[in-house]
């Protein structure tokens, strides 16, 4: 997994400003996809577009190598510090499992 920093502060996705300092130059690196489970919530009544996806878990995966937190989906149910790994993309959304 890809992710961006600047003086400390690093995120997953990449940012025109810093917030932290204001600056725009990030160093890009790569970093493991697995982590553990930080929070999450079950989704019973979905949007329209994720409907046939219901229930599925929207989770916040606090990154091993990373100090930053990445938000998912999964199908099964978690718990906070379950250890999961990415298991795909699809349509943008980041689809972890438990490992």
């Amino acid at each position: 997994m890809k992710i961006y920093s600047c003086c400390g502060n690093e995120s997953v996705t990449k940012k025109y400003f810093c917030p932290e300092c204001g600056g725009s130059e990030f160093e890009e690196k790569e970093v493991s996809d697995s982590g553990t489970i930080y929070s999450f919530t079950k989704i019973h009544v979905a949007p329209t577009e994720f409907a046939e996806l219901a229930p599925y878990n929207v989770v916040l995966v606090d990154l091993d190598e990373a100090d930053c937190k990445v938000t998912a989906r999964m199908l099964n149910d978690v718990s906070i510090g379950d250890h999961v790994t990415l298991d795909r993309i699809e349509n943008g959304a980041y689809i972890y499992r438990t490992i």
